[in-house]
């Protein structure tokens, strides 16, 4: 099979490899379309180091049932399916508890294991899910990224009404503004610094973009809230400035929800943290609940993932599709491959 190898940096290398065998309690996905991921980005740039090469990435993904064990039941040859990526292993008593996400033994596709860059990947049978026939492979690639956001908007505890500020306007930061707002926010605020995309936040449900190039969001944020600040922040960028203007901007005793992943330490100012009562929450990936939530809610149309899609390559210009990610070309918004 044919299937992209990330060797570190921007080497990345079209190559044959044995298509995988199925182990019990696994199905044969044929990939038919797969994201490429911020993080991803991030390894490609040099900027993450949580991936270790020789790696084919990707974890975004849906396709077809190509191979199904005849114990399996339930799950036949050219069903339609996208794959929850995240392994967990359902003991632990972060899985006992309903926090999966965080399970002590979690194993990542595409991180842990080779990912869907590829025409084929093994998965487990418990990570598949049917496609509903209003969603395309290309919509269902998104599931994951959407599930990010909702699992986001679900640990700030947002309420109807709350007036809620999503730093960061790629795609965790698009997603999380629409889960924000199927949640009741009363006023959304986006914050980011690419017009194009602010643009499309707005499409999308945003009350108020800001260009954090031309404008100081925490100056701005505090005239449109009368000196009070927002109920909810959801900081989607992984950076000190972006996660210290955070802080400023939420109100006293409101929650700061925490996305983004670039830095590994940070120095921040924490007195008005204590002084404030503000609650600083960490985010990380989702439960199967919030990756179900998603697809449901694609399927009903509730949420818009097609308008996200900017670019589809086939597997052969997937570094095409990086680099476009890299340059932060005009409109590139999210990246599709069809391997």
């Amino acid at each position: 099979m044919k299937v992209a190898v990330w060797y570190g940096g921007k080497d990345i290398r079209i190559e044959e490899k044995p298509k995988p065998g199925i182990k019990v309690n696994q199905v044969l996905v044929r990939v038919r379309a797969v994201g490429v991921c911020g993080s991803e980005l991030h390894a490609y740039e040099g900027i993450s180091r949580r991936r270790k090469p020789p790696l084919i990435m990707g974890h975004e993904f849906a396709g077809e049932v190509a191979e199904v064990r005849k114990e399996v039941k339930g799950i036949q040859e050219s069903d339609r399916v996208v794959i929850e990526p995240i392994i967990r292993c359902g003991t632990c008593e972060q899985c006992i508890s309903g926090r999966s996400n965080i399970c002590i033994n979690t194993r990542l596709i595409g991180l842990h294991t080779n990912g869907a860059f590829a025409e084929f990947v093994a998965v487990p049978v418990t990570n598949q899910y049917k496609i509903p026939d209003n969603i395309s492979f290309e919509e269902a690639s998104l599931v994951e990224p959407f599930s990010v956001g909702i699992h986001a908007v679900n640990l700030s505890s947002i309420k109807i009404g709350d007036y809620v500020a999503v730093v960061g306007d790629g795609v965790i930061g698009l997603t999380t503004l629409q889960a924000a707002k199927l949640a009741g926010a009363g006023r959304l605020i986006v914050i980011g610094h690419h017009d194009y995309r602010l643009n499309m936040a707005r499409q999308l449900g945003a009350d108020v973009v800001i260009n954090s190039e031309r404008e100081d969001p925490v100056n701005k944020i505090t005239k449109l809230s009368d000196a009070k600040g927002v109920d909810v922040v959801v900081e989607a960028v992984g950076s000190r400035t972006a996660v210290q203007q955070s802080m400023a901007m939420v109100k006293k005793g409101g929650v700061v929800t925490l996305v983004g992943m670039l830095e590994k330490t940070m120095e921040l100012e924490m007195l008005n943290v204590v002084t404030e009562e503000i609650e600083i929450k960490g985010s990380y990936g989702f439960t199967s609940r919030d990756f179900k939530s998603a697809l449901d809610l694609i399927s009903a149309g509730k949420l818009n993932a097609r308008s996200l899609i900017t670019h589809v390559f086939p597997l052969d210009h997937i570094k095409k599709g990086f680099e476009i990610l890299a340059k932060r070309e005009k409109g590139a918004i999210k990246v599709v491959i069809q391997p």
